[in-house]
């Protein structure tokens, strides 16, 4: 079960949440004001992909156990998009 539950935001294609330990990814907010795809990766490569229309949201549950992603996330998002993760 995910404990200690907190939220990363990040507007734009970068660094989202830098650690040297594990992090999971239990849900996740996306929004995008063109159409197009959000990326998130560590250093083996993308974990999570999906698509966004134009001004459109895409709200994510992926559950208690989540994805294990090992190091830093990093995200890349269309221009004019934001992310929220969260990460327990």
């Amino acid at each position: 079960m995910a404990t200690n539950i907190t939220s990363k935001f990040l507007a734009g294609t970068g660094v989202i949440v830098t650690t040297s330990n594990t992090t999971r990814v239990v849900a996740l907010h996306a929004y995008s004001t063109i159409a197009g795809t959000f990326a998130l990766s560590d250093s083996t490569g993308d974990k999570i992909k999906f698509q966004t229309p134009a001004s459109g949201t895409s709200d994510i549950y992926i559950g208690e156990l989540g994805i294990k992603f090992n190091g830093t996330v990093s995200a890349s998002a269309p221009d004019g998009g934001s992310i929220t993760l969260f990460i327990g």
